[in-house]
């Protein structure tokens, strides 16, 4: 009977040898499906300009190219000039930024390019104020992206849809030191027109001499005729604010003999 002991010992181990396997899954069907991955935010945001087709904006065609901000195009057989709403471009006396930001306009805007735009307001000077898209984008942010135009902020408010994209890109161009930001020193584009207007205004206008019969152009000429108020047509004339005529004449004009003012 010695051998019961051994076969005692392999019972056993084939009994645990199916409970390990009882206690497996007995299929994959009943694990959980693993959910499939999320893609980032950023993938499915859109920029506002891949969505213009939808909005129906009228639609024109590129004549010219005046500064980094504005334009001139062909709507409906008729030249409009365009000034870009809520961006300000350096002026191109702002040199090299200025001639470089009409440049990159010229480039996303070419002469005979079809673009959209959403016309916002009028300016004082009766240009159309607009955002322009062209090429799938808005023409107005890419110049603020690419560090060629700032934001206009005083202005800010005729570009609701778009507003919070243009101050988002003008601060990353900012970070980079892109074109007009690679400066010490940046004059914003309004304060360098309102310096220019400050230091080239006219002086106050001097009236001119008077002749007399001592001036070297009187000097030994005898007036034909009494002066006349408002005709400027000898020297000794005066103009309609009373003003001596003297130098302003026809008479003191190159060539100029018409009428007889001196005996």
């Amino acid at each position: 009977m010695r051998s019961t002991p051994a076969t005692h010992a392999t019972a056993v181990e084939f009994l645990s040898y199916r409970v390990v396997i009882i206690e497996l899954p007995s299929s994959t069907e009943d694990q959980e499906p693993t959910p499939e991955p999320v893609p980032p935010a950023s993938a499915t945001t859109t920029d506002p300009a891949s969505a213009v087709a939808s909005l129906n904006l009228p639609s024109a065609t590129v004549i010219s190219v005046g500064d980094g901000d504005t334009l001139r195009m062909d709507y409906q057989g008729q030249t409009v000039t365009v000034r870009f709403a809520c961006i300000d471009a350096p002026e191109t006396s702002q040199t090299p930024w200025g001639p470089a930001a009409a440049e990159r306009l010229r480039q996303l805007t070419s002469r005979g390019f079809t673009i959209q735009f959403r016309d916002a307001d009028t300016d004082r000077y009766g240009r159309m104020v607009a955002e322009v898209y062209a090429g799938g984008q808005i023409v107005n942010l890419q110049m603020v992206r690419e560090g060629h135009s700032v934001v206009y902020t005083q202005f800010l408010s005729s570009c609701p849809q778009t507003q919070d994209l243009l101050l988002q890109a003008e601060q990353q161009a900012q970070q980079q030191r892109l074109n007009f930001w690679n400066q010490p020193n940046p004059v914003m584009p309004w304060d360098y027109r309102r310096g220019n207007r400050s230091s080239t205004a006219p002086a106050p206008t001097q009236e001119p001499p008077k002749e007399t019969a001592t001036s070297p152009e009187a000097k030994d000429l005898t007036p034909s005729r009494p002066a006349v108020t408002g005709s400027c047509e000898c020297p000794y004339d005066t103009d309609s604010a009373g003003r001596s005529c003297g130098g302003r004449s026809s008479y003191s004009r190159s060539g100029g003999s018409e009428g007889s003012c001196y005996l």
